[in-house]
């Protein structure tokens, strides 16, 4: 099973990235609720978290605006790639944390929201950091060499995200 949800997983990105270098990615922007999207995010995650006996925090603040329009799997698509990172990458008893916060907004009928991931894991490498959005590109070092992945979810996180 784990297995065939790699695969998925890499079938998945590599698609993703065809669709959006076409030009043929299109948002799909619906209500959602913020809520039920965070914890929609934990349940995926449970499992990975439980093995590696890793701590999640999620934790909203000044969330005037719990009702939102997005385009659900996108968003959830970006933010699993940031969490999923940070369990690939933290060690057994680790911790994660994601900080969600509403900023002023310029409209009325806008919210503007923060996510800050932060983890207890190894870290990257200076010169890394400047690679990290490229497609294929994963940091090449003993460390990881373990570790799967195609080095494509960052560079769909950066293209969706902006």
């Amino acid at each position: 099973m784990t297995s065939g949800n790699h695969l998925l997983s890499l079938i998945n990105d590599v698609l993703d990235m065809s669709r959006i270098e076409s030009g043929r990615m299109n948002l799909d922007e619906k209500p959602c609720c913020l809520p039920d999207i965070l914890h929609g995010l934990r349940n995926m995650l449970q499992a990975d978290i439980h093995a590696k006996r890793l701590d999640l925090y999620m934790d909203a603040v000044d969330i005037m605006h719990e009702e939102i329009y997005c385009d659900k799997l996108r968003l959830n698509q970006v933010l699993l790639n940031l969490l999923g990172n940070a369990v690939k990458y933290t060690g057994a008893g680790g911790m994660i944390s994601m900080r969600i916060t509403e900023k002023p907004a310029s409209a009325d009928e806008c919210a503007v929201y923060e996510f800050t991931i932060r983890d207890t894991g190894f870290g990257m490498s200076n010169d890394f950091v400047a690679h990290i959005f490229e497609p294929f590109e994963r940091e090449k070092n003993s460390t990881i060499s373990g570790i799967q992945g195609t080095g494509l979810g960052m560079a769909i996180t950066k293209i969706l995200w902006t």
